[in-house]
């Protein structure tokens, strides 16, 4: 197993340049990109729409119940087109929910911690999570485009560092010479007692 891992060194080396391209194009996202993303997205959602009212017409042809299907095809139909023609709002409205979220999530995580009656070590590391999520989603909730603007370049940061230390793991574990196995001696065998 141990030669498995060892064989298996570029996989982590690979995804370490993975990793790094994925952190160079956060660092040099522009917040207008990601209203073209919202755009594509809508029309992949947009397909995936029609899709769904297609086999929804098809299945009421067949006398078969397609109520719910049929919702969630026009749903999706309206969800698309809205990202399609407002990719701006979309984005800022995605974003703001997103904040929402956030800070209802940093909310309940001091609930919990007040309620908690134990004495616990990570109390600290708790709190300080749980004031950073309220935070962000307070700055999410009143400028989103430069806060994700801002959360992406720190992300793209960070998944270089990560990609530059999964490369240098993948070389130390390319560099480890194999233990080799150390055979224990056989235990003596005992003389049958004879009565």
């Amino acid at each position: 197993m141990e030669e498995k891992g060892k064989k298996n060194w570029w996989f982590l080396a690979v995804n370490g340049l993975i990793s790094i391209l994925i952190g160079i194009f956060l660092l040099f996202f522009d917040p207008d990109q990601m209203k073209v993303l919202v755009f594509y997205f809508g029309i992949i959602i947009l397909v995936i729409g029609a899709v769904l009212l297609v086999i929804a017409i098809r299945n009421i042809k067949q006398n078969k119940h397609v109520g719910m299907l049929l919702v969630e095809s026009i749903l999706t139909l309206v969800i698309g087109l809205i990202m399609v023609l407002f990719p701006d709002f979309t984005l800022k409205f995605f974003l703001i929910i997103i904040g929402v979220w956030a800070v209802i999530l940093g909310i309940a995580q001091l609930a919990i911690l007040i309620h908690i009656k134990e004495k616990l070590n990570n109390k600290n590391i708790l709190l300080f999570n749980a004031l950073l999520t309220i935070v962000l989603g307070v700055l999410l909730f009143f400028d989103p485009i430069t806060t994700a603007g801002v959360l992406l370049k720190i992300l793209g940061a960070f998944a270089i560092l990560f990609g530059i230390l999964m490369i240098y793991f993948g070389f130390v574990l390319k560099a480890l010479k194999p233990i080799e196995e150390v055979k224990s001696p056989e235990p003596e065998k005992l003389p049958d007692k004879k009565e």
